[in-house]
């Protein structure tokens, strides 16, 4: 195939919170498929939480980015070249296509199939595809949410915990937010629904403790942890009895190199004498259960109990502003890059 192929490369590990440096914008050729192979055109890419820990050099669920390779990210695509008999020309497909218009693929890695009939194609990249399976999935897993609990969801604005809060509203729970703002925790309690919404910036734990206890008059049920950090160390004389904790998420030490830099108060007395079940939850341990939470999540679109909003910037050359914006919850709606228009190229 002729033409260029516009690529985001990570240059460096962020010594602390990212900045713009740690991302370059590289034009290469676009690959040809060798044997069994095949060549997708990105037209999707996914703004995810869990990129930063892709950044770091640590121990962790997801392989880590190396520098000078193309920035790792979850696309959706259309195969345009393929010596795979398994990959059909014109075919959409989701995976780990990373932050460029065209990725090479091959049988070992060859993402999934998506069939763009019954939902967008970027509908993949959020509610119905790996955001939508985490929060149903892991909020079904551990929340066990009942009717008449509370339930606190930090990141509420974000693509997973939105979907979280219509599925605890759909469960007859108190559902309570913490964002960034005061202006972001208006639009997110007046587009999602939630009893309450709180925000943490420059407020100190005891400040945002205060504020939770007001928003949970009843005490906490459940906690989805988006965040980590202060945020989730101020609920920590707010749980009943029996409480459950679903840890997702660090974005509330995403500015720190070393997650081992983290400190703040030990929670083991409080989960012991109110006797707290806390599990972190990672989609990748439960690929197998993958169709029953898309079957159930369309089903609640299907009923108009799930709603689907999406931020979309366009170009490949956008995407390290919308990697910020997500990582700085300015996003409203799950944060995408688009890059070409379906069957088009365009």
């Amino acid at each position: 195939m002729s033409g260029s192929n516009r690529q985001i490369l990570f240059t460096k590990r962020p010594e602390g919170p990212p900045t713009e440096d740690v991302f370059r914008l590289v034009e290469a050729k676009i690959p040809e498929p060798g044997e069994a192979e095949f060549v997708v055109r990105n037209l999707y890419i996914s703004m995810d939480p869990a990129l930063m820990s892709r950044m770091r050099d640590e121990e962790n669920y997801t392989e880590s980015a190396s520098p000078g390779e193309v920035m790792h990210a979850y696309c959706v695509g259309e195969v345009v070249a393929s010596n795979w008999e398994g990959a059909q020309i014109g075919e959409m497909r989701f995976g780990r296509f990373d932050m460029q218009e065209y990725a090479l693929a091959d049988k070992a890695e060859p993402g999934t199939p998506i069939d763009t009939n019954l939902a967008p194609a970027s509908w993949y990249l959020g509610v119905i595809g790996t955001t939508g399976a985490t929060a149903y999935l892991s909020f079904k897993d551990i929340c066990a949410p009942q009717p008449g609990e509370s339930v606190v969801i930090s990141s509420a604005g974000s693509s997973v915990g939105t979907v979280v809060a219509q599925l605890a509203r759909e469960a007859g729970c108190r559902v309570v937010g913490i964002v960034s703002t005061d202006e972001k925790a208006a639009r997110v309690r007046h587009d999602w629904g939630y009893d309450a919404v709180v925000s943490y910036r420059d407020k100190s734990v005891d400040q945002l403790a205060a504020e939770l206890r007001q928003a949970c008059p009843a005490g906490i049920d459940v906690y989805y942890d988006n965040t980590s950090g202060d945020i989730s160390e101020a609920l920590l004389d707010l749980y009943n009895v029996g409480a459950r904790i679903a840890v997702i998420g660090r974005m509330g030490i995403s500015h720190l190199s070393d997650t081992r830099q983290d400190t703040g108060r030990r929670d083991n007395n409080v989960i012991l004498s109110k006797r707290i079940r806390k599990e972190g939850w990672v989609l990748l341990d439960h690929r197998d259960r993958m169709l029953e939470a898309l079957v159930a999540l369309a089903d609640l679109i299907k009923a108009g109990k799930l709603q689907v909003k999406e931020d979309v910037m366009e170009g490949i050359e956008s995407a390290p502003a919308a990697f910020f914006r997500m990582l700085r919850g300015e996003n409203d709606g799950k944060q995408l890059v688009k890059l070409f228009n379906v069957n088009t190229g365009e």
